[in-house]
């Protein structure tokens, strides 16, 4: 008892001691597992982001990538608008590129005629098929002819402005861009939009029409030379080297579908004595207006080409002999009511032609033309003035 009296106090010391120990122990303990779970929790957060700004990431170069993608079709269409001179395969890839890059329900390519006063549709995009035909602008007139006349680009706040009465109910547009090369009008892009217009939209449409542009004119410059090159300069007919090309063809189609086609040589009767009368310049202006006579006379379908000097050659596809023959007699007695004694009386103007047809007076350019050249010389030895149509015996019409 005396010794326990003695170490008590020992014991409370050691005991104190070592409760201390294990709340310190315990204190160290909890923090290292605050500490611990806040390297989780930061550990965590950290991860969460890069997690995000991974996701971000591939979304953006997802989107990059669309368009990188967009970019290289519109370019592919640019290079195809300026590499073809064929005017509707322009118009195609025009819608077809706007279209599909800005949000439209209806848009049309009108492309003004050769009196640059009328504007008709080339192609379109979400218009009725039956509608398209009656869709026509005059310049000036509507909201895609106050466009063309006044060559700027026009939204609806522009037609408010210059009070625009649409012509064309069937077809609204909302918008409109000028197609202009140089200043001179080429045509008009029309489109009704399915909602605001933005700023990178008009951007586009701007580029696409500029290229546009120089395409159409290019195209339309490049026919203007094929066409000088397929005329004899004088007549403004088409020169031979043309028609035989255009006969060939005509003929493999005829042989294809089993269709008649007739030639004619047309000689005019005395056209020395013309030019020995009135001159030679009388005589280009008498080549000239036989030129346009023949063109009025004939039907749009067949080929009018001068042949030589005072000769004149006509293609008439589908065309039976006799009929063919009936319609050259037609324009050589309407001769009658045209003047061309030029001041001085008792000059008239008469041909010789002769007429063959495919296939009983030949199958190729060379036997046809020959056939219709024996006629013509009969027709001439008969005494002028007649249409003899090939044969075996000649014919008299």
């Amino acid at each position: 008892m005396q010794l326990l009296s003695v170490l008590g106090p020992y014991i409370l010391i050691i005991i104190a001691f070592i409760i201390v120990f294990i709340v310190v122990i315990l204190i160290v303990r909890s923090s290292a597992s605050r500490e611990k779970e806040s390297a989780r929790t930061q550990l965590s957060i950290l991860t969460d982001e890069l997690d995000r700004q991974k996701n971000e990431s591939l979304a953006q170069r997802a989107e990059l990538k669309r368009i990188t993608s967009q970019d290289d079709r519109v370019f592919a269409s640019m290079i195809r608008l300026v590499s073809t001179f064929n005017i509707t395969e322009i118009a195609k890839e025009i819608v077809s590129l706007l279209s599909n890059y800005l949000d439209v329900n209806e848009l049309a390519v009108f492309l003004v005629d050769s009196s640059n006063r009328r504007l008709q549709i080339a192609d379109q995009y979400g218009i009725n098929e039956n509608w398209v035909p009656k869709i026509v602008y005059e310049v000036g007139e509507g909201k895609v002819g106050i466009t063309a006349e006044k060559k700027i680009p026009l939204s609806n706040w522009d037609f408010e402005t210059y009070r625009v009465q649409e012509t064309t109910p069937i077809f609204n547009p909302d918008y409109c861009h000028p197609l202009v090369y140089q200043d001179k009008l080429l045509g008009v892009i029309a489109m009704k939009t399915r909602g605001e217009f933005l700023d990178r939209e008009k951007n586009l449409l701007g580029v696409v029409s500029s290229i546009a542009g120089v395409a159409i004119f290019n195209s339309r410059s490049f026919t203007n030379l094929q066409d000088f090159a397929s005329l004899d300069p004088l007549t403004k007919l088409y020169n031979i080297g043309f028609f035989k090309d255009r006969l060939l063809r005509e003929l493999e189609r005829a042989k294809r579908f089993q269709h008649d086609l007739s030639l004619t040589i047309i000689d005019l009767d005395h056209f020395k004595e013309y030019n020995d009368t009135f001159g030679h310049q009388a005589g280009d202006h008498l080549l000239i207006q036989l030129a346009e006579i023949f063109k009025k006379n004939f039907r749009e379908t067949d080929t009018i080409a001068r042949y030589g000097g005072d000769e004149f050659i006509v293609m008439m596809p589908e065309t039976k002999k006799p009929d063919a023959g009936k319609n050259v007699h037609k324009v050589l007695t309407d001769l009658e009511m045209y003047d061309f004694s030029r001041g001085k009386s008792g000059h008239t103007i008469t041909f010789s032609a002769g007429v063959a047809s495919y296939p009983e007076d030949g199958s190729g350019i060379s036997d046809l033309i020959k056939s219709a050249d024996e006629a013509l010389y009969e027709a001439k030895g008969a005494g002028r003035n007649a249409v003899r149509l090939h044969s075996h015996k000649i014919e008299n019409i």
